[in-house]
This record gives C-alpha cells, sequence and structure tokens, in this order.
C-alpha cells in the first residue's frame, strides 16, 4: 500500500454553470426552510416545499414537490488511496468541427486538446500516484497509454489525436470496462467519457462492426449495464452547444446514472476546463450530507399512489407519516438543488384536511445530526368527483358546492349550492338522470329531465279541445306540445346555456305506445279511431348526454281519448207470413267504436221519424245493435198496415250517423170476398138448387207510387170453388176453378136432401191464397113448393 499523502484543500459548492443537464422546474414555493446562519465548516441543507393543489379530487393524486438545497464549505484532509482513471475520448470525424456554426468558433478536437490539460494538470499536482490511461475512439476503439503516473505522456498522446470515421462508444466502454479489470492494482476506478456526437456505430459478440443509430445507443446502455456492477464509475462530457441534435443526452446519462456517476455538458474550452477540474475535487474530497431522510406527516386516509413513488419511499402507519430517504450528497456538490416528489392519494371521507410541516433529518460532514423544517401549513380541500355514465363530471366541493362539467370539453354547464355542508357523495339513479347529492348534514335529490308540457292539446273533429277520455267525433287532432323546463332548483348558477336557452332541443309523443315520433311547433298530427287510446308526450334534452345522437327524454304529459270517425254500418230485414197484415221489422247497426246512441225509422215518406229509439231500448250483441219492432206498432188499422210501404232507417254513433236509402216492403193479407145465396137464409132448407154469388172482392194491396218509385199492386189471378158435404178445407185435388162469380148448388142425384158446404178459394197474382170461410147450404127437395 502506497504511503497515505497528506494535502489540504478547501472546496466552496456552486454549480458550474451551464454544466450539469439537470432540468428544475417548480410552482409557487410554499415559504419555508431553514438558511444556515453560519458557515461552520461541516455543510448544511434548507428545502422548501409545494404542493400540486390545495383542492384535490377524492382518489386523485395529490403530489407534494420538495426541493431540498445543500450549501456550505467543508475544509477536508485528503486521505485517500491511489486511484485508476482511464479517459476515454472520442475521436470521430466530427471532433474536427467547430464547436457551432460560426466558423469563428474553436474546433472540439482543439477544445478537447487544450481543457485535457487540465486533468493532467491536476493529476500531477495531487501527488497521489494516481494512475491514468488513455482510449481513443471512432468506428473502433483502442488502448492508446497504458495507466501510468507519467502524466505528460498521456497529455502528449491526445494532442496527437486526429479526427476520424464514426462513433462507437458501445466498443469504447466495453474496452473501458476490460482494461479496468485487468490493471488489478487500485480498488477505485474511474472513467471520463467525452463524446461530441451520438452512438452511430456498434461491435457485435464476433468483432464486427455494425451500424444503426437506436441499436449503437442500445449497445453502448448494455455495456454500461456490464460496468455498473464492477463498481466502476463513469463520467460522461456532452461536447455540444446546449439544445444540439447531434448528441445524445439521454444516452450518457444514462451511463453515467447507471454507474453512480455524473453527466455534463460543455460548449465552451474554460466550461470543459472546469469540469474536468470538478472531477478531480470529486475523486479528492470524501464530505457528504448522509443519513439523509424526509418525514411528511399525512392526514388521515391519505396513501401512497401505487405504483407512483420513488423506489425506497416507504409508509410508517405507527407514526402516519411517509418516508424519503435521500442519497448521500457528496462534497463538492454536483448540484445545489435536490428535487423530491411524494405522490399521494385521498382515499378519505370529502372534507378540509391540514398537511403538516415536513422534517428532514441529516448527518453533516461532522458527522453530526441535524433537522430543519420544511413549513406547509395548508389545507388541503378533498372534493368528490362522480362520472356518468355519459361521461360527464361532476364535483362536489366542500364549500357544498356541486359543479357540473359537459362530457368531452369539460365545458362548465352550471353550479348548484344548496346546502351549506361538505359534499360527501354523488350518486346517479335512473339511468343517470337523476342527481343524488349527499352532504355531511343532508341532501338533495335533482332530476336533470325536462318537467312534463304543460301544453298537451288535442282537439276533435269539430275542433273542440278534448278535456277527458269520453268519446268524440273522430280524427282527432295533435295541435300543439309546448312548456316544458328545466327541474334543476334556483339556485343553480348556469356557466353556458347547456341547460337554460339550448335546454330544450324539441318535443316527441308517442301514441298507443308506439315509437317516439318528433313533433315540431305547428304540426297538426291525425289520431287514430279507437277507444281509450292512450297519447303521452315530452320534451328532449341533448344536455345530459352531451350529444344530438342521445336525447333523453323528460317527464311525460299523458292523454286517454276515444275517437270514431266512422259512423256504423246498418241494415235492415222483415219477417211477414203471407197472407198477413202485420210485419216484423228488425233494424241491425254494427258499431266496432264507440257505443251507438240511437236508431230511428221513417215509414212510408213521413217527416218525423215513425220509430226512435235510444240507448238501453236495443239489442247488443258483441259489437251489433238491434231493434224489433211490429208494423202494428205504428199502424193500429191493419187496413193502413196493408199494401206497400217505403221504409228509411238510421243508426247514430259518436262515428256519426248511418242513414239509409228508401227501401219497400208489401203487406199482404191476401184477397177476400163475400160468399151471397140468393134467396137462401142459414136457417132455412132449400127445397131447390140454390145460387151462389161471389160479392164484395177485395185485393187489398193496390198500386202504391212513392215519390218517383211506383209499386204495382196485386190482382185476382183466380177463383176456386169446392161444393162437398164436409166443412173442413178441401184437398188440393179437389178444388175447381170458377168460370163465373156465381155458382148453383143442389142435391145429389141420388139423393133428395142434405147439407152442403160451399169453398172458396181466391188467389191473387203474387199467388198469394185465400180461402173464403165455407158457406153451410141445407137442402130438402121434398117439401112443399108453393
Amino acid at each position: 500500500m502506497m504511503k497515505w499523502i497528506n494535502r489540504w484543500k478547501k472546496h466552496r459548492a456552486g454549480m458550474l454553470a451551464g454544466v450539469l443537464t439537470l432540468a428544475l422546474t417548480a410552482p409557487a414555493v410554499v415559504p419555508g426552510g431553514v438558511a444556515l446562519a453560519v458557515d461552520d465548516g461541516c455543510l448544511g441543507m434548507t428545502g422548501t416545499g409545494t404542493l400540486s393543489a390545495t383542492e384535490i379530487v377524492q382518489n386523485d393524486e395529490l403530489i407534494l414537490r420538495y426541493t431540498l438545497n445543500p450549501s456550505g464549505t467543508h475544509t477536508v484532509t485528503t486521505h485517500r488511496d491511489p486511484v485508476d482513471v482511464i479517459f476515454v475520448a472520442d475521436y470521430s470525424g466530427s471532433m474536427a468541427n467547430h464547436i457551432n456554426s460560426s466558423s469563428s468558433s474553436p474546433i472540439r478536437m482543439d477544445m478537447l486538446k487544450t481543457s485535457s490539460q487540465t486533468l493532467t494538470n491536476k493529476l500531477t499536482t495531487a501527488a497521489a500516484q494516481d494512475r491514468l490511461g488513455l482510449i481513443k475512439f471512432s468506428t473502433n476503439a483502442s488502448l492508446e497509454k497504458s495507466f501510468t503516473t507519467n502524466y505528460a505522456s498521456v497529455q502528449t498522446a491526445i494532442n496527437a489525436l486526429q479526427p476520424y470515421s464514426y462513433t462507437n462508444i458501445d466498443e469504447a466502454l466495453t474496452l473501458a470496462k476490460s482494461t479496468m479489470a485487468s490493471s488489478g492494482v487500485n480498488q477505485t476506478k474511474y472513467v471520463i467519457l467525452l463524446t461530441d456526437g451520438a452512438a452511430t456505430r456498434w461491435t457485435d459478440d464476433k468483432g464486427k462492426v455494425q451500424s444503426g443509430d437506436q441499436q449503437s445507443a442500445d449497445e453502448a446502455k448494455k455495456s454500461a449495464d456490464l460496468i455498473a456492477p464492477t463498481g466502476v464509475k463513469v463520467y460522461t462530457i456532452a461536447l455540444a452547444e446546449p439544445g444540439s441534435t447531434e448528441i445524445d443526452l439521454n444516452l450518457l446519462q444514462y451511463i453515467a446514472t447507471k454507474t453512480g456517476a455524473a453527466s455534463y455538458q460543455a460548449s465552451s474550452t474554460q466550461q470543459l476546463s472546469d469540469i474536468f477540474d470538478n472531477i478531480i475535487h470529486t475523486l479528492d474530497a470524501p464530505a457528504k450530507l448522509s443519513n439523509i431522510v424526509l418525514h411528511q406527516p399525512l392526514p388521515a386516509g391519505f396513501i401512497l399512489a401505487p405504483g407512483r413513488n420513488a423506489a425506497g419511499i416507504t409508509f410508517d402507519s405507527a407514526k402516519q407519516e411517509a418516508l424519503i430517504p435521500v442519497p448521500d450528497v457528496a462534497y463538492p456538490f454536483q448540484q445545489t438543488s435536490i428535487p423530491l416528489e411524494l405522490h399521494l392519494i385521498p382515499t378519505t371521507a370529502a372534507g378540509d384536511y391540514q398537511l403538516q410541516d415536513a422534517q428532514v433529518a441529516y448527518k453533516d460532514a461532522c458527522s453530526a445530526s441535524k433537522q430543519f423544517t420544511i413549513p406547509f401549513g395548508s389545507t388541503i380541500s378533498v372534493n368528490v368527483r362522480a362520472v356518468d355514465k355519459y361521461g360527464n363530471e361532476y364535483l362536489g366541493k366542500t364549500s357544498g358546492d356541486v359543479i357540473r362539467f359537459r362530457t368531452g370539453d369539460k365545458a362548465k354547464q352550471w353550479t348548484i349550492h344548496e346546502v351549506n355542508s361538505s359534499v360527501t357523495s354523488i350518486k346517479f339513479e335512473e339511468n343517470d338522470t337523476v342527481v343524488v347529492v349527499g352532504y355531511k348534514n343532508g341532501s338533495s335529490r335533482w332530476d336533470l329531465k325536462p318537467t312534463a308540457p304543460s301544453d298537451f292539446t288535442l282537439k276533435d273533429a269539430s275542433g273542440t279541445v278534448i278535456p277527458d277520455a269520453s268519446w268524440r267525433k273522430g280524427p282527432g287532432k295533435l295541435t300543439s306540445i309546448s312548456g316544458s323546463a328545466s327541474q334543476l332548483p334556483a339556485s343553480t348558477v348556469y356557466a353556458n346555456d347547456d341547460f337554460s336557452a339550448k335546454f330544450i332541443a324539441g318535443y316527441e309523443f308517442d301514441i298507443a305506445g308506439g315509437e317516439w315520433r318528433a313533433y315540431a311547433s305547428g304540426d297538426t298530427v291525425t289520431l287514430p279511431d279507437g277507444g281509450n287510446t292512450a297519447l303521452n308526450a315530452r320534451a328532449f334534452t341533448n344536455a345530459i348526454s352531451g350529444s344530438a345522437s342521445l336525447p333523453v327524454g323528460g317527464a311525460q304529459a299523458s292523454r286517454t281519448v276515444s275517437l270514431d270517425s266512422t259512423p256504423p254500418l246498418i241494415g235492415w230485414k222483415k219477417t211477414i207470413d203471407y197472407p198477413s197484415d202485420d210485419a216484423t221489422i228488425t233494424i241491425e247497426a254494427t258499431e266496432d267504436l264507440s257505443p251507438l246512441s240511437s236508431i230511428k225509422v221513417w215509414l212510408d215518406g213521413s217527416k218525423n221519424p215513425s220509430i226512435t229509439v235510444s240507448a238501453g231500448q236495443f239489442t247488443k250483441n258483441g259489437s251489433t245493435y238491434s231493434y224489433k219492432f211490429k208494423l202494428s206498432d205504428v199502424y193500429t188499422n191493419k187496413d193502413d198496415r196493408a199494401g206497400w210501404h217505403q221504409i228509411v232507417y238510421e243508426a247514430t254513433s259518436v262515428g256519426g250517423a248511418s242513414k239509409s236509402a228508401p227501401d219497400y216492403f208489401v203487406v199482404n193479407p191476401g184477397p177476400s170476398a163475400d160468399l151471397v145465396p140468393d134467396g137462401y137464409t142459414q136457417d132455412m132448407y132449400a127445397d131447390k138448387p140454390v145460387t151462389v154469388n161471389v160479392k164484395n172482392l177485395k185485393l187489398p194491396v193496390s198500386d202504391k207510387t212513392f215519390g218517383d218509385v211506383f209499386k204495382e199492386g196485386f190482382t185476382l189471378k183466380g177463383m176456386y170453388y169446392v161444393i162437398n158435404t164436409t166443412s173442413g178445407t178441401p184437398a188440393a185435388s179437389e178444388w175447381k176453378k170458377m168460370a163465373a162469380s156465381r155458382l148453383t148448388v143442389t142435391t145429389k142425384t141420388d139423393s133428395t136432401e142434405g147439407t152442403y158446404y160451399v169453398h172458396l178459394k181466391l188467389v191473387d197474382s203474387e199467388n198469394i191464397e185465400t180461402i173464403i170461410e165455407s158457406m153451410p147450404i141445407s137442402m130438402d127437395t121434398t117439401q112443399n113448393r108453393n
């Protein structure tokens, strides 16, 4: 082991301007942090904290951001073993370029050669027997100078570099690893990698160089992954202007972070010299701030956001606090601020919660335990958020406000404040058209749908408004739907016109449970006939769903109507057994809808109805109504009933009246006549033949005219007689046609006395037969003929 070399040095912390690649941004800072009143030479730390928000929604992420600021100076006595440092220098073709587009700017290789003297000079001054080696790389990498304490010889090798070819960082790191592994002298080893461009080449397992920018970068990262377990730190330097697209800063940051070192960027010779100086200081200064832990007390119900916090952050349930360990901060400080984040989820009930101050404990460079406070003193309001099926968002606040944001663009639509209490829950009912809000003290229920139309006008055929469900003359008309409005409370403050001026998108109706049909103002819709037809009307709105393709219907106005626009079907029939002096008439009406109200009959052209009957007087069988009457109900005199008759009839329902055309029927009692004997009476015996005459012949159906209609009467077709000794009706075969209207009755040829019956049958032109009552003639030809 080499003899320890004692050397006193004093370092002051400070960030090298434009050197580190770390970018820091922060919102408004909560005042805090404890400044070191006196620089005691042991180093110190202060800090500040910010909140991502002081109002947060249940189960949303809250971020606490901290900035730790190491500060102070430290005087140390360096006691360390010699180290091995290998400088890996890029001499690719781009190193011959100017550092920027200006031709007056320095050449990159010249900057390297000039600034590297800081490295060799510092090692010379340190006199710590550190060894320095040189690897150069472009398309390939080679060990240009093995480890040596002759730093001047290394500088000479650097000065001899000439730009050439491409950039193979993968092979450069692989060679650095093998070189360090074979050195075997010093336990602590460092690599300083400098490049001005992105990786463009890599070397495969067979030693063949391959191209491809992404693959080249990936292979370089793999090489860094292999170096990391060896404990060799790889400091990376990007020789490039800020914002340059030539350099792959992410790759260089990855390599440095993976191996526990730092990444730098330089755009001037001085900056590059300062970086070399800083790296050497890092090797010399073992002083540090250690055992750094940030303690953040958490309100009850706040938990660590799963998968969102850095490794090592834990939660102490006993103390209800989050613990954030911070890696040791070596002096001289590579950065003047250390950003930390704590990601939380409030799973607690809605309300206001006090966030306590954070405490940061650490051990300073003099091994003294220290702590400081990062004050918050902030109240975190945990609000309730709910999202309906359409994607609309509702925010319930601790103030009692409930705010709705439209789906899609999240435009604010309205705010409702009904209860002076924290909102604890927001739920939905009725297919997400009703909002139920729970408060710490109380609840509210808001129906988002439109009210039922106040105007839902139906009219019958006469234009009269239909007030109820009674039968009305059709066709009916739907003439107006209007008057719906929002059901939101009067306290609603509208942020736009979604639920105000634009709330009612239109109206619609359905008939008998059919499909909803759009109704436009001024439309007249014909309603169907039918009994107890249900009609519904409602407004619809696009505000609830946020889309015209998903309209939501409101409360319904309902009506029930019975309409009939068709009069009944009518008919009649008669029953007459000829010969007859009367007729049975039946009037029939078929009405499928409204009930029959009356039946009227006009006979023989009378101006007034001969018969009028109303509901309750006719017989109903299903949809058929009938009324039966006799002609004798109208004409009590049988002579008035005989002959031709005209009939007109009418049936009336709500649907209208059906009146028949005139029709005709005949009542025919048949022809009649009297049998009149000459010189004979019923109380005598005739002693000689008796002449019987047919007198008083009547034909009851005569010609008749009904307006333009002529009905012909019936004539006598024939007269038939039978003379026999019995009073019963003769057989059909016995009748003999009379040639004249008289006949003679005499005794049989073999008889002188007896009673004989004269039978007479009359037949009219309609073949109606009438048999006149037989007349008995008593004869005795043996009596005195005085």
